[in-house]
């Protein structure tokens, strides 16, 4: 799963499939319990011009600790700022919804409190907890998580025709419209795009890409009884696999 909050859902089906055989379409919510979200590693490192490089997987951007607003791959901004010695505040800006990050680092362990703000005026907390692996001082080495608290994130999925798929995450504000014909398709308030692959009545392949590159591969499963939706999710270029389970609502 994409930075613990979820990115949109999209599933593809052959294009006989009638829209009420689409198994995958309902609202479907976060079930934190049963997902297995940790072992992702960030890494914050020094340029060789004294900015920050931050990486995630393929994600990566740098940045200077002063507060001013810089470019995010896609678009979108973000600015980071130090609030002393042991905490700082990252915050993520795109098409009005901000992103606030608090991290603080104690020695070899960093905890980090996201609050999303929406551009209806509502707020969606997380928390995580992550061990050093290598690098120091203070921010910079590479941080893999060991804990993650989700917030109660909710998506939903609705049939579009026999041969399409409407995707809606409220926790971001983010809509998309999928098609089956394998073409990328865009998503209303984020800067990624997605493609799609059938892979049954029950499944279906996704992936993320940024800048036209891809980045992340997600394979959604509907169980039998069509209560859960999995996510087996990971980068494409570093084996960090998370899991995230949906209960149907």
């Amino acid at each position: 799963m994409n930075l613990v909050t979820v990115l949109c859902l999209a599933g593809t089906a052959p294009a006989m499939l009638a829209a009420a055989d689409v198994t995958y379409a309902g609202k479907w919510k976060l079930n934190p319990a049963k997902s297995q979200l940790t072992g992702e590693v960030v890494s914050i490192e020094k340029t060789a011009n004294g900015m920050l490089r931050f990486s995630k997987g393929d994600f990566s951007y740098v940045v200077n600790i002063d507060g001013k607003e810089y470019p995010l791959p896609g678009g979108g901004t973000t600015s980071w700022k130090q609030v002393d010695a042991n905490d700082w505040e990252i915050t993520n800006r795109l098409s009005g919804n901000s992103v606030v990050v608090k991290v603080q680092v104690k020695g070899d362990t960093r905890v980090s409190t996201t609050t999303i703000h929406k551009a209806d005026g509502g707020t969606v907390e997380q928390s995580g907890v992550s061990t050093r692996i290598s690098g120091g001082p203070g921010l910079l080495g590479k941080w893999k998580s060991s804990e993650v608290k989700a917030g109660a994130t909710v998506f939903e999925i609705a049939s579009d025709g026999a041969d399409g798929i409407t995707i809606g995450d409220p926790t971001e504000g983010i809509v998309c419209k999928a098609r089956f014909d394998g073409k990328d398709s865009p998503c209303t308030g984020a800067t990624y795009m997605l493609s799609f692959k059938s892979t049954g009545l029950r499944s279906f392949q996704l992936t993320t890409k940024l800048d036209g590159k891809p980045v992340y591969i997600d394979t959604y499963t509907v169980s039998a009884d069509g209560k859960t939706l999995t996510d087996d999710g990971t980068p494409i270029t570093v084996k960090e696999p998370t899991r995230a389970v949906y209960d149907r609502q």
